[in-house]
């Protein structure tokens, strides 16, 4: 397969646009069927995508590892599969964080069965628990690299010093996975030299926004009032009519390139030299169909630059 991208300095190879799984767990989207999941999920593998990101919380009771298993992912030839570790939904699903090593282990053993394999290719730190020392948790990732369970260790939603306190005591990670799209690049940059001198690949999410920057919300759109986005201050009040405005100049440029805007958001991502994957989320095979074509949209140097800035006379006002 062309176009694969290297992670870090090991012999795994992926595109440039991942799947992420967090959508089709129905946490927090709406709408989502088992049907429809597992044909977006067999959709991704018929784009090309060869890379799944999954968690042991996405889902109350491990159904994005379910779904995978159904759509027989975790058996396909060149399919890279990462997994995170240390956040879980208890009975009455309320989430918790939990980054003590014996609760990451269980983890892990728990995926491994859910997702009917010996190891995954990557997992990761969901999130550094407060409570717990991070060079514990760390070292728990350690510990499920050394005995077998993951081929490399990642680490997601951290600051740089938390990056380099978790290589020290993780030196088999290869990925770090922070948030990362048009309006929210402060975290990607403060993460770069660590990153460049520790040769860690980084991972994207919330490329789209959760949806904002698929181009697809009117000014005038009315959420329901159960979709949880309403939670965030970026769906609300004058931050909405500002993202709308970079919006509609997004528009005039894909549509100029005859593409979406979603199309063009993700193949802006995808061109930044700071990011090896973008996480794509969805719940249907049309999401995943249309954001993978960005893996082969052509954007001229100078229109990714325009795009470039443009974002950055909208960005430091949507920083959360």
């Amino acid at each position: 397969m062309d176009g694969l991208r290297q992670l870090g300095s090991t012999p795994l190879r992926v595109t440039p646009i991942g799947f992420g799984c967090w959508p089709i767990a129905g946490v927090s989207s709406l709408g989502v069927t088992e049907e429809a999941s597992v044909a977006t999920l067999h959709a991704a593998l018929e784009c090309g995508i060869n890379f799944f990101d999954t968690a042991y919380a996405y889902g109350y009771d491990g159904e994005a590892d379910r779904l995978l298993v159904r759509a027989g992912i975790p058996k396909r030839e060149g399919v890279v599969i990462a997994s995170k570790v240390g956040q879980y939904f208890d009975a009455r699903r309320v989430r918790h964080i939990d980054g003590r090593p014996p609760t990451l282990l269980r983890h892990a053993q728990q995926v491994l069965r859910r997702l009917g394999v010996s190891a995954v290719d990557i997992m990761y730190l969901h999130q550094p628990d407060p409570h717990v020392p991070l060079a514990e948790s760390a070292g728990a990732i350690a510990e499920i690299v050394r005995r077998g369970m993951a081929r490399y260790g990642g680490v997601s939603n951290v600051d740089a010093e938390q990056l380099r306190q978790f290589v020290r005591h993780c030196p088999q990670t290869i990925v770090v996975q922070p948030p990362f799209n048009m309006l929210q690049q402060r975290c990607l940059h403060e993460l770069q030299p660590v990153c460049q001198e520790k040769r860690i690949s980084v991972v994207g999410y919330w490329v789209l926004m959760k949806g904002l920057l698929a181009g697809k919300l009117p000014r005038d759109h009315r959420f329901d009032p159960r979709d949880k986005r309403l939670t965030y201050p970026i769906f609300q009040g004058e931050a909405w009519q500002r993202a709308q405005d970079l919006l509609d100049r997004l528009r005039e440029i894909a549509a100029d390139l005859g593409c979406t805007v979603a199309q063009l958001v993700v193949a802006w991502t995808i061109a930044h030299p700071g990011v090896s994957v973008a996480l794509c989320g969805a719940k249907r095979p049309e999401q995943i169909r249309e954001t993978a074509a960005a893996m082969r949209l052509h954007v001229a140097p100078e229109i990714l630059q325009e795009i470039t800035l443009l974002a950055d006379r909208f960005r430091n006002y949507f920083e959360f």
